[in-house]
């Protein structure tokens, strides 16, 4: 019985130092996507809707600033790396834009 126990604990540490090795790079890669850069969205139509997730950052797409960018726009990255184009007429975006400005993230310009 003993022989069975200490076999089981062995195989059961020989299969988490295999896993172990792949666990840190899961989470350098997972770290590395967390940061924010550059976006990947070019706006070419918006909404006047609220966002109520966590916004991370924050860009001002200005109207023809480049042949891509058609119409102006605030480009809105929440915590969850989903990007939202925000009509810049929206009732709340200002109000929003000053929450951000106090917590330190200012809008870059495109």
């Amino acid at each position: 019985m003993a022989f069975s126990i200490t076999f089981g604990l062995l195989c059961m540490c020989s299969i988490m130092l295999l896993f172990l090795p792949a666990q840190g790079r899961f989470q350098r890669t997972t770290n590395e996507s967390q940061e924010v850069g550059p976006i990947s969205t070019v706006c070419t139509n918006t909404s006047k809707a609220p966002i109520n997730s966590t916004v991370i950052s924050c860009f001002h797409q200005k109207k023809n600033a480049h042949k891509d960018c058609p119409i102006e726009a605030y480009i809105l990255e929440t915590d969850e790396h989903k990007q939202y184009c925000v009509d810049p007429t929206a009732e709340w975006l200002p109000q929003r834009l000053e929450k951000l400005k106090q917590k330190g993230i200012k809008c870059t310009e495109l």
